[in-house]
Parts: structure tokens; sequence; C-alpha cells
């Protein structure tokens, strides 16, 4: 059985949501509008390691913020991200920021 392209984007979608509920600081929730968008992404041709680093670029710069300020209020929508995925676009972080900001939050409790 081979795969069609519709099997591609789901499988696409499905692993963007997946990345997005996992991401810390997320509320967890997903939205027809998040899946409208994952999808949309797909027809871009986005990359999923640039939807994963844009995710952990977004949380470590929240939970990562002023340590001494109110904490952030969770993100509520995949759209939240989508700036920080055009942004890692155009000037890609190495594997090593990446890798070292996932650690980062994680040893702030917010596993990754």
């Amino acid at each position: 059985m081979t795969d069609t392209p519709d099997d591609g984007c789901a499988r696409y979608v499905d692993q963007v949501i997946r990345l997005y509920r996992a991401t810390p600081t997320v509320l967890g929730h997903v939205r027809c509008a998040d899946r409208a968008l994952a999808q949309r992404l797909y027809d871009q041709g986005v990359p999923l390691h640039a939807i994963r680093n844009a995710l952990i670029l977004g949380a470590a710069r929240r939970v990562l913020h002023n340590g001494f300020s109110t904490p952030m209020p969770p993100v509520r929508s995949l759209h939240y991200f989508l700036p920080l995925v055009r942004e890692v676009l155009d000037r890609p972080p190495g594997y090593r920021e990446i890798e070292h900001l996932a650690q980062q939050l994680t040893l702030r409790g917010a596993a990754w």
C-alpha cells in the first residue's frame, strides 16, 4: 500500500499537533484553527524540524524570561508560534543552541 499525498499531510499535521501539545507553557487544547495552521504549514513546505525549533525557542523565551516577574499565562494557540517559525526559517538557530534551550527547559521542570 502506497502513501497518498493526503496521508503525508495527515501525518505531518498530527506530528505538528503532537509537538505543540508537548511544548512547555502550552495549555494543550487543540482547536480547529490549530489544525488548519498545521495544514497550511505543510502546504508551504515548512520542515518539521523548523516547527520543533520554533516551539522550543518560544517556550524557552517564556520560561527563561525575568524570573522576578509574574509568570506568563499559557499559550492557547499554535498561531502564537507562527512568527517564531518564520524567524527560524529566516535565521536557523544552531543545533547546539536548540538542544541547550531544550535542556534548560528540562532543568526548570518544563520537560520537553
